[in-house]
Protein backbone atom coordinates (compact mmCIF):
# COMPACT_ATOMS: atom_id res chain seq x y z
CA UNK A 1 0.00 0.00 0.00
CA UNK A 2 1.21 3.46 -1.21
CA UNK A 3 1.24 6.22 1.42
CA UNK A 4 0.60 9.77 0.40
CA UNK A 5 1.56 12.58 2.56
CA UNK A 6 -0.75 15.47 2.27
CA UNK A 7 0.23 18.77 2.80
CA UNK A 8 -1.87 22.09 3.09
CA UNK A 9 -1.48 24.33 0.25
CA UNK A 10 -1.85 27.22 2.24
CA UNK A 11 0.54 26.55 5.04
CA UNK A 12 2.78 23.57 3.67
CA UNK A 13 2.02 22.09 7.14
CA UNK A 14 1.26 18.50 7.66
CA UNK A 15 -1.28 18.80 10.66
CA UNK A 16 -3.66 17.42 8.18
CA UNK A 17 -7.20 14.98 8.78
CA UNK A 18 -9.25 13.53 6.25
CA UNK A 19 -12.81 15.59 6.33
CA UNK A 20 -15.47 13.87 4.46
CA UNK A 21 -16.18 13.64 0.82
CA UNK A 22 -17.77 15.96 -1.96
CA UNK A 23 -20.53 15.20 -4.07
CA UNK A 24 -18.31 14.30 -6.48
CA UNK A 25 -16.34 11.44 -4.74
CA UNK A 26 -13.39 13.40 -3.98
CA UNK A 27 -11.95 13.51 -0.63
CA UNK A 28 -11.97 16.65 1.29
CA UNK A 29 -8.94 17.19 3.88
CA UNK A 30 -8.90 19.78 7.39
CA UNK A 31 -6.16 21.42 7.61
CA UNK A 32 -5.72 21.80 11.75
CA UNK A 33 -3.10 24.47 11.89
CA UNK A 34 -4.80 27.13 14.04
CA UNK A 35 -2.80 29.84 11.30
CA UNK A 36 -2.96 28.87 8.62
CA UNK A 37 -5.73 30.87 6.43
CA UNK A 38 -7.78 27.53 4.09
CA UNK A 39 -9.27 24.95 6.79
CA UNK A 40 -11.02 22.80 4.18
CA UNK A 41 -9.39 21.73 0.65
CA UNK A 42 -9.26 19.10 -2.01
CA UNK A 43 -5.95 17.04 -2.95
CA UNK A 44 -4.68 17.88 -6.64
CA UNK A 45 -2.74 15.36 -8.10
CA UNK A 46 0.54 16.51 -9.65
CA UNK A 47 -0.56 14.57 -13.33
CA UNK A 48 -4.23 16.48 -13.01
CA UNK A 49 -4.76 19.23 -14.83
CA UNK A 50 -7.62 21.95 -15.19
CA UNK A 51 -8.19 20.42 -18.88
CA UNK A 52 -9.40 17.62 -16.97
CA UNK A 53 -12.32 19.32 -15.65
CA UNK A 54 -13.21 20.83 -18.81
CA UNK A 55 -15.93 19.87 -20.90
CA UNK A 56 -14.44 17.81 -24.21
CA UNK A 57 -16.32 20.15 -26.39
CA UNK A 58 -14.54 23.25 -24.62
CA UNK A 59 -11.07 21.80 -25.04
CA UNK A 60 -11.21 20.88 -28.70
CA UNK A 61 -12.61 24.55 -29.20
CA UNK A 62 -8.92 26.29 -27.35
CA UNK A 63 -7.19 23.49 -29.40
CA UNK A 64 -8.29 24.74 -32.62
CA UNK A 65 -8.60 28.58 -31.76
CA UNK A 66 -4.44 27.71 -30.40
CA UNK A 67 -3.73 25.89 -34.14
CA UNK A 68 -5.37 28.56 -35.99
CA UNK A 69 -9.23 27.91 -36.69
CA UNK A 70 -11.63 29.73 -37.58
CA UNK A 71 -14.92 30.54 -35.74
CA UNK A 72 -17.23 29.74 -38.48
CA UNK A 73 -15.18 26.59 -39.38
CA UNK A 74 -14.86 24.96 -35.35
CA UNK A 75 -18.65 25.68 -34.60
CA UNK A 76 -19.63 23.83 -37.69
CA UNK A 77 -17.06 21.15 -37.44
CA UNK A 78 -17.82 20.90 -33.36
CA UNK A 79 -21.73 21.38 -34.17
CA UNK A 80 -21.59 24.44 -31.30
CA UNK A 81 -23.52 27.69 -31.45
CA UNK A 82 -21.08 30.54 -33.42
CA UNK A 83 -21.42 32.95 -30.22
CA UNK A 84 -19.77 30.41 -27.50
CA UNK A 85 -17.08 29.61 -29.87
CA UNK A 86 -16.36 33.33 -30.61
CA UNK A 87 -16.57 34.00 -26.65
CA UNK A 88 -14.01 31.19 -26.31
CA UNK A 89 -11.75 32.91 -29.08
CA UNK A 90 -12.28 36.27 -27.28
CA UNK A 91 -11.05 34.96 -24.16
CA UNK A 92 -8.54 33.83 -25.55
CA UNK A 93 -7.54 36.62 -27.60
CA UNK A 94 -6.86 38.48 -24.42
CA UNK A 95 -4.10 36.12 -23.23
CA UNK A 96 -1.89 36.62 -26.23
CA UNK A 97 1.12 38.79 -26.60
CA UNK A 98 0.59 42.14 -28.40
CA UNK A 99 2.47 42.41 -31.99
CA UNK A 100 6.43 43.36 -31.86
CA UNK A 101 7.18 46.92 -31.26
CA UNK A 102 3.45 48.11 -29.65
CA UNK A 103 2.97 48.23 -26.06
CA UNK A 104 -0.41 47.49 -24.16
CA UNK A 105 -0.11 51.26 -23.84
CA UNK A 106 -0.08 51.67 -27.17
CA UNK A 107 -2.66 49.58 -28.34
CA UNK A 108 -4.91 51.10 -25.30
CA UNK A 109 -4.18 54.66 -27.31
CA UNK A 110 -5.57 53.28 -30.34
CA UNK A 111 -8.44 52.02 -29.18
CA UNK A 112 -9.17 55.14 -27.32
CA UNK A 113 -8.85 57.19 -30.62
CA UNK A 114 -10.80 54.90 -32.50
CA UNK A 115 -13.82 54.96 -30.00
CA UNK A 116 -13.91 58.69 -29.14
Amino acid sequence: MAVLEVRCPACNGLNVVRYGRQPNGKQRYLCQDLTCTRRIFLLRTPHESPLDRMPTEMRQVIERALAGGSIEETARDLRLPSGTVAEVFGVLARFNAPPTGVTRSTQALRRRRATG
